[in-house]
């Protein structure tokens, strides 16, 4: 899940809002979340809790964690959680994909408002 976030300018160009290690980050969250698509739904039932990826990018520490949630219908839901250390702030960047995967091995994409819980 990328969000583009840019300014238009006068010129007809645009800016962009976000930092460029923030783009980066988020489409390494991306990268995993595509992997994770390929796996079958038994292989994903059975991550449990595989440990957080400690990387740097851009000199910057970041962490990327694997959720996997069984939901009540059968489906299993994939979240691709990633934090990175803001640079002028005390914060941190969040970056996220997700999806669902149902047992017949078809993947559903997770609504936007979902992944509120995991920010």
């Amino acid at each position: 899940m990328v969000h583009r976030r840019t300014v238009p300018r006068s010129d007809g160009s645009t800016m962009r809002t976000f930092p460029k290690s923030l783009a980066t980050f988020r489409k390494i969250v991306d990268e995993r979340g595509e992997r994770l698509r390929k796996l079958g739904f038994e292989e994903l039932k059975h991550l449990n809790a595989p440990p957080s990826e400690h990387l740097t990018v851009e000199s910057r520490p970041a962490t990327i964690s694997i959720i996997v949630q069984p939901r009540s219908e059968g489906a299993l839901r994939v979240v691709v959680q990633g934090f990175m250390k803001a640079r002028f702030l005390s914060g941190k960047h969040v970056a996220l994909d997700g999806f669902y995967k149902y047992p017949d091995e078809s993947v559903g994409s997770m609504p936007d408002e979902e992944f509120y819980e995991f920010d």
